[in-house]
């Protein structure tokens, strides 16, 4: 994956804004920075900035590029629209 940072869609932005000041717990999928597919299931505790980079900081402490989601609940990030959903259903 190119460490260049891809600005993600504004509207993305919101849908993760708003499950933080909710605070709900999401499930997230999304690339660690070994290009590895995550599954996941956390509380958004912030978001930041680092090194011209937005990430955001989950309740376990784990933090997560913004271009790096795939899908956070049911809606999937504009960047992976075409990506399957690895989700299960169980």
């Amino acid at each position: 994956m190119s460490p260049d940072y891809t600005p993600i869609d504004c509207h993305f932005y919101d849908v993760l804004e708003a499950a933080a000041t909710q605070r709900r717990r999401v499930a997230l999928q999304y690339f660690n920075d070994l290009r590895q597919l995550c599954l996941g299931s956390d509380i958004i505790e912030t978001f930041f900035i680092r090194d011209k980079v937005e990430f955001m900081r989950l309740k376990s402490g784990e933090e997560i590029r913004l271009d790096h989601i795939i899908r956070i609940d049911d809606t999937p990030a504009p960047l992976y629209a075409d990506y399957p959903d690895f989700s299960c259903g169980c």
